[in-house]
């Protein structure tokens, strides 16, 4: 298994890991006495459930799996796989740290980094799209 499907599966787990950490605290808070708005924890929740795991791994297994792209390039632009993988994963914490604060306290100016999330996962989901394109195709 080459070790960027390995990096992608392996932050996948993580995030499977904490979204269910999430949702447990959130299961638990009616039994707790806190001040946190459980609605400010929905978001972290699906975030790391559908983007942190299920994309991610998706991601990994088609690295490792698809057709290859040529014989001197089997995944395609390296530069671009890792451009994916970082972009993800930097705009998925940003996500997990900057949606439920803007939940929270939009009079702060959090959305910046919501805004910022989306940009960097909505170009990972590009690159991840022009560099496995290529790789669908008959035999």
């Amino acid at each position: 298994m080459p070790p960027l499907t390995r990096w992608f599966i392996k932050t996948a787990m993580a995030s499977l890991v904490l979204a269910f950490l999430v949702r447990a605290t959130m299961a638990a808070l009616p039994f707790w006495d806190l001040p946190v708005n459980v609605s400010a924890l929905a978001p972290i929740f699906l975030h790391l459930f559908m983007w942190g795991w299920v994309t991610q791994l998706i991601f990994g297994v088609a690295y490792w799996m698809f057709p290859k792209y040529s014989k001197t390039k089997p995944h395609g632009h390296e530069g671009l796989w890792l451009a994916t993988f970082w972009f993800f994963n930097i705009g998925l914490v940003f996500r997990v740290i900057g949606e439920p604060l803007h939940l929270l306290r939009p009079e702060a100016l959090w959305a910046w980094l919501t805004m910022a999330a989306a940009v960097l996962q909505w170009l990972a989901g590009i690159a991840f799209v022009v560099n496995t394109w290529g790789r669908v195709k008959e035999r």
